[in-house]
């Protein structure tokens, strides 16, 4: 049976993650931050199934003892802080939050587990002012905001463990992609849960930022089985993973509010106080080498995802009647 590790893993990708390994027959590890805000949502399936470490992810020696407990085969390192923004006197802990931990976990590897293999996600604000129209592996990276930097810190420094200690370690590019079960803070679940509670009567408007940026969103559960699949082969490689596909927040309003009968036109106003001063509209995969190389592909279609969203949003509502 073999062993995997997940950072994060009370998160909407470390929870699809665990399912689709212990489906696997893996037995599963997690670490979650005592402090998390995530904290309580590791008592529900599968993390029920899943053995559970509480530990500071930037706390080098108790993640060294972990991992040298558990020795797992895989460990798929997802904990960051997302914080896409650029936030005055937040910077240098940003960039910490999402830098040093992977560092520790590489050092570890190096030291101690030389048949582990591992993961990093990476993100798509990599990339920042890019010129492109799609973003390959091989597209320059100009990130501009302390989240930005850290990742591509952190890839730079994975590559190094890579080439010269020869770590197996690899990192996926991701774009946005959600699910039924991911946090409100993100736009599309902020507006399909917006749109179920407007249906039923339990609000009345929904305010917004800017509606004419664009995303790449695709489905949390084929992002995480790239995850698997880039593990699972012999030569560690990076890739850019995303739906290629690029769509407005107006597309997710005419999706949610059309599912309820609705006209968001009724209903959402716009504030320019929500508007972001750095901004990325033309961040869009090219896939092209995860799908020739891995065979990888996307599984649901973006309106197939909205739509699950609103109903499992309209689930819970009427289950809290």
């Amino acid at each position: 049976m073999k062993r995997a590790l997940i950072t994060g893993i009370a998160g909407q990708d470390g929870t699809y993650l665990s399912q689709f390994l212990l489906d696997r027959d893996y037995e599963v590890f997690g670490i979650i931050n005592p402090n998390s805000s995530n904290k309580s949502d590791s008592t529900k399936k599968p993390l029920s199934s899943v053995i559970i470490h509480e530990c500071d992810i930037t706390d080098f020696e108790s993640i060294e003892d972990i991992l040298c407990d558990i020795k797992p085969d895989e460990i798929y390192h997802l904990a960051s802080s997302v914080e896409p923004r650029v936030i005055n006197n937040q910077e240098l802990s940003i960039f910490d939050l999402n830098f040093t931990p992977g560092v520790h976990i590489l050092n570890v590897v190096k030291n101690f587990l030389p048949n582990t293999k591992i993961y990093f996600a990476g993100s798509s604000l990599m990339f920042g002012e890019t010129l492109d129209l799609f973003q390959s592996e091989l597209t320059p990276m100009r990130p501009n905001t302390p989240y930005g930097i850290a990742k591509v810190a952190l890839y730079n420094f994975m590559k190094m463990y890579r080439e010269v200690y020869g770590v197996f370690a690899c990192m996926g590019i991701l774009y946005n992609h959600e699910s039924p079960i991911r946090k409100e803070k993100f736009l599309p679940r902020k507006i399909t849960k917006s749109a179920a509670k407007i249906k039923i009567g339990k609000q009345s408007e929904l305010i917004l930022g800017d509606l004419a940026i664009s995303r790449d969103w695709s489905y949390a559960g084929d992002i995480v089985k790239s995850m698997f699949l880039m593990l699972d082969q012999t030569e560690p490689k990076d890739y850019v993973v995303g739906s290629g596909i690029l769509h407005t927040p107006e597309d997710i309003l005419n999706i949610a509010f059309n599912e309820v009968n609705l006209d968001w036109r009724q209903y959402v106003k716009t504030d320019r106080n929500l508007f972001r001063s750095v901004e990325y509209t033309k961040l869009c995969a090219d896939t092209t080498k995860i799908r020739n190389d891995l065979q990888w592909n996307t599984s649901m279609t973006f309106k197939e995802i909205i739509v699950s969203m609103v109903k499992e949003d309209m689930r819970l509502e009427d289950q809290n009647d």
